[in-house]
Order: C-alpha cells, then structure tokens, then sequence
C-alpha cells in the first residue's frame, strides 16, 4: 500500500508532525488563536476597568448608589462577556482542527475560511461543550462522594483505635508520626488520582469535536466516537497532554517569581523606579501571552493528528490498497499426437 498521511504515528511522530505544522504554517494558527488572545485582553481590560473602579467606590468614604448601580451593571456585563468569550472558545478550538485538516491534505486554507467553517458548526460544538461539561461534573462529584467516604472511613478507624489505646481526647494532644505521616501519603494520593482522573478525562472526551466535524455527527454520536477512538488507545493523547501539563508548569516556575519580584519592584519596595518595573512587568505578561497562544495552537493541532491516528488503527482511515491482481487465463493444452494402432496393417 502507499504511505498514508494520517498515520498510524507514535507519541515522538505525533511531536515532530504538531512542532512542523505549526512552523510551516505558523502564520495560519497562530492567526487563529490571535483572535482568542485578543478578545481575552479586551475583555479582561474592561472587566478589570470595572473592578477597580467598583473598588475605589466601595471604599469607606465612597458607599453609595453609584457603587452599587455600578456592580449592577458590571454583573450583566460579566455574564454577557463570559458567554461570548466560551462561544469564540468552540470556533477556535474547531477552526484549529479544520486548518489541520487542510493542511494534512495539502488544500490551502486562510484564518478566515478555517473560522467560518467552524462558525457554521457552532451550534453542534457549543452542545458538546455542554454535555461535556455535565459529564465531567458528574465524575467530580462522584470523585468527591468516594473520597468523603474513604476518610470518613479512615477517621472512624482511627478515632476507634485511638480510643481503644486509652489516648485522650484532649486539645493539645497532637497524632503520632505514624498517624502524620499517613495523612499526608492519603493526601497526596488523593492527589494524584484527582489528577489522573482529569487526565483521564480530558483523553476520554478530546476528540468529540474533531468527530463532529470530520465525520458530521450529532452531538451525543461524537462523544460516543471519541469514547470509541480513545478506548485502549489513549498512549499519544495521555503523551499530548503531559507535555503541555510540564510546559506549563515550567513557565509558572519561572515567570511566578519574576512577577513577584516585579510587583514589588514597581512599588519601590528595591529603591528603583517603579516604572522601570512595570514596563518589565507589561513585557513579562506580553510574553506569557504569546507562549500560551502557541501551547493552545499545539495542541489544537497534536489533538487533530491523535484523532486520525486514531481512525488509521481503528477504521483504516486513509490507507489505499493495491488494485486486485487480473486473474490470467489458463493456457489451452498441446494437442496430443495420435496413436499408432498396435499391430501390423495389411498391405491393402
């Protein structure tokens, strides 16, 4: 067969395959999420405006109907700001995948045409968010449930043999090292199963929309093909999701305590000009902004490339097989000489 495009890849191909798409059309997706990002200034620039002046009204020597009529008007506002914010959220994550699409086949494609086909398909994607999120809610409430029960179970055990030592109850009687020591492995265990299970489930529902739009399916029907997909096959999304987990965490280590020393700096906690520090600090959250519009560009595109990988293993999506073999005729056989009878022949 020949090689196909889609796939099957490994988690290092499905890397290599996100990092050279987005630098041969870095134009394209950064341009798609360029819309998100600056939406997301303008509006958390005007929700702050609001707020910092709903702060200084709210002030001792400022209470009064002007405060209140403008909280009043902030709130609507808020709400109004959130659902259009959520609704450019499903047409970027759909127009990333629908330029992945493209540029997979080798079909050219601009910003503007990835966003409006992905802005037809709205309604379907603002409807699998939703049900997404009922069924993520439902999972961390039964998440939750579990845990109370476990250390309710725990508590009582302890509470149980605790009396059974003759210990007192008293207030200044702190637990044992051991007791100590098993609440925190308890704790962190919690932890990490409260982090694989948004693992889990960001894996199990992270190619609804890719399904959607790919194969033209109804809402509940693309949950269900993703579920589908990603069932025992999850190595590249688990892979996808981690790298971006660590990046993230690595900007936090390094940019959380440049911020802080920036915010103090520009209160002249270090004796500079606090001006200096706040231009570092504009240039510091300017960065911040970029990298975390690239983050989003990656993994629109590794969860487009997990999608057809995914198809490739399941349904053979993509692989074009050899033409059939033209049967050829048997030849026909020599004829045989004749016979020679037996025995003299007469002479007539």
């Amino acid at each position: 067969s020949s090689p196909n495009i889609y796939g099957p890849i490994t988690a290092g191909q499905m890397f290599e395959r996100t990092f050279t798409l987005l630098r041969e059309n870095f134009k394209l997706f950064f341009g798609i999420v360029l819309i998100l990002v600056g939406v997301e200034i303008v509006f958390g620039g005007i929700a702050a405006g609001f707020l910092g002046g709903s702060a200084l009204l709210m002030g001792p020597s400022a209470v009064g109907p002007a405060s209140i009529g403008r909280i009043l008007f902030l709130m609507p506002v808020m709400f109004v700001g959130g659902v259009l914010l959520f609704v450019l959220v499903q047409i970027i994550q759909g127009a990333l995948f629908i330029a992945t699409r493209a540029k997979l086949a080798g079909t050219p494609i601009t910003v503007g045409e990835a966003c409006k086909l992905a802005a037809d398909k709205v309604g379907k994607l603002i409807g699998i968010s939703l049900l997404i999120f009922v069924r993520v809610l439902g999972y961390i409430l039964l998440f939750g449930i579990a845990f109370a029960l476990v250390a309710g179970v725990i508590a009582l055990f302890g509470g149980l043999i605790h009396a059974a030592a003759g210990n007192p109850f008293s207030r200044g009687h702190l637990p044992s090292a051991g007791v100590i020591l098993f609440l925190v492995l308890f704790i962190l265990a919690s932890l990490v199963a409260y982090l694989l299970l948004w693992l889990w489930l960001a894996s199990r529902y992270a190619l609804s929309i890719p399904a959607a739009l790919a194969e033209n399916l109804s809402i509940t029907e693309s949950i269900r093909r993703s579920i589908h997909l990603g069932h025992g096959s999850r190595g590249r999304l688990y892979a996808l999701f981690l790298g971006i987990i660590g990046v993230d965490l690595a900007i936090g280590l390094v940019t959380v305590p440049l911020q802080l020393m920036l915010q103090h700096g520009a209160h002249g906690v270090y004796g500079h000009p606090g001006i200096v520090f706040g231009v570092v600090g504009l240039l510091l959250a300017a960065f911040k902004i970029l990298l975390s519009a690239v983050i989003v560009a990656v993994m629109g595109i590794g969860t487009a490339l997990c999608y057809y990988d995914l198809r490739v293993r399941k349904d053979g999506f993509g692989i074009v097989m050899p033409p059939p073999a033209v049967p050829i005729a048997p030849a026909e056989p020599w004829p045989l000489p004749p016979v020679e009878p037996a025995g003299d022949l007469p002479i007539s």
